[in-house]
């Protein structure tokens, strides 16, 4: 197997400035595969920006599954627990996580055929709606891992394979955002830099990807080694340049590609959002860290 290397951009398609920012990373820097959100306001226009930088359609385009901000793309009376009362999504990682395994019976099955709804509707906003050539698929702040939302999600696509309304979609590759600890271990200094709230997400992470692994390989799904979680919106370039050359050697090892997830577009106004109410996602999309992000994979370019 000739492995690859994914320098991968999750948010693409919130606004027209934030596109271009991202796919910059790709003309000035080694930047090659972007996960798309789907329920963007311009979904076409997203499309038409990166069909007109990507030419010869070598950036991989991914779905960005997202449960965690603006409206759905479902009728809000089919996701009913998934939304505020104003049709916002507003369900925390943690929320879903604990009703995995706290809904039993009509409660769990109402829930599902919510989950069902919204993931059929994104996967066919970017695929049917919207062709832009998805070949996987990873989600915004990791909720695919969820299992009940991971369930959901291989049933969706189980039974995509049998409508021929949706005989485009092609789903290769699904994201277990998980890093392995041999680069760590391996690069000195390296670990005690991880801040504790990302070992609170791997750990989290790490526990429920297990079955999610073993059901992927089982169905012949690629899944990449991972570089991402342990500095999650903290990809620098002293930070990668110093652990890449052993991510590189791990996934050599295992005859796996690569994927090193970064956040470099930013948003300019709080109007932009795509739920302006919520100060904590002004804070991710505003962050300077986004700069600093898509400066990396510029320099990459230069350092390879």
């Amino acid at each position: 197997m000739n492995t690859k290397i994914f320098y991968h951009a999750d948010d693409y398609g919130v606004t027209y400035e934030q596109c271009v920012k991202i796919l910059d990373c790709n003309t000035q820097g080694v930047l090659n595969s972007i996960s798309v959100i789907p329920n963007v306001k311009e979904p076409g226009k997203a499309l038409e920006i990166l069909n007109t930088f990507d030419k010869n359609g070598k950036i991989r385009r991914v779905l960005h599954l997202n449960f965690v901000e603006g409206r759905p793309l479902s009728d809000i009376e089919k996701v009913r627990h998934l939304v505020d009362d104003k049709g916002y999504f507003d369900k925390s990682f943690v929320k879903l996580l604990i009703w995995s395994y706290t809904k039993f019976g009509d409660s769990r099955k109402s829930l599902k055929a919510e989950l069902k709804a919204e993931i059929k509707a994104q996967l066919e906003m970017v695929t049917t709606e919207y062709d832009f050539n998805i070949t996987a698929i990873d989600s915004h702040q990791h909720y695919h891992i969820i299992p009940i939302a991971f369930e959901c999600l291989m049933e969706v696509l189980e039974e995509s394979k049998n409508d021929l309304e949706n005989n485009n979609i092609s789903i290769s590759q699904i994201r277990i955002p998980v890093d392995p600890l041999y680069p760590l271990i391996h690069t000195k200094g390296m670990i005690t830099k991880v801040p504790f709230v990302n070992w609170i997400k791997w750990i989290i992470l790490k526990i429920h990807s297990i079955s999610c692994k073993r059901k992927l390989l089982k169905e012949g799904f690629d899944i990449p080694v991972f570089f991402g979680i342990f500095f999650t919106c903290e990809m620098k370039e002293d930070i990668v340049t110093a652990l890449l050359d052993c991510y590189k050697k791990y996934s050599e090892m295992k005859n796996k590609n690569l994927e090193l997830m970064f956040h470099p577009g930013n948003l300019m106004a709080k109007h932009e959002l795509l739920d302006d109410r919520r100060k904590e996602l002004e804070e991710f999309y505003m962050s300077d860290n986004r700069f600093l992000e898509a400066q990396c994979l510029k320099n990459l370019k230069n350092a390879r």
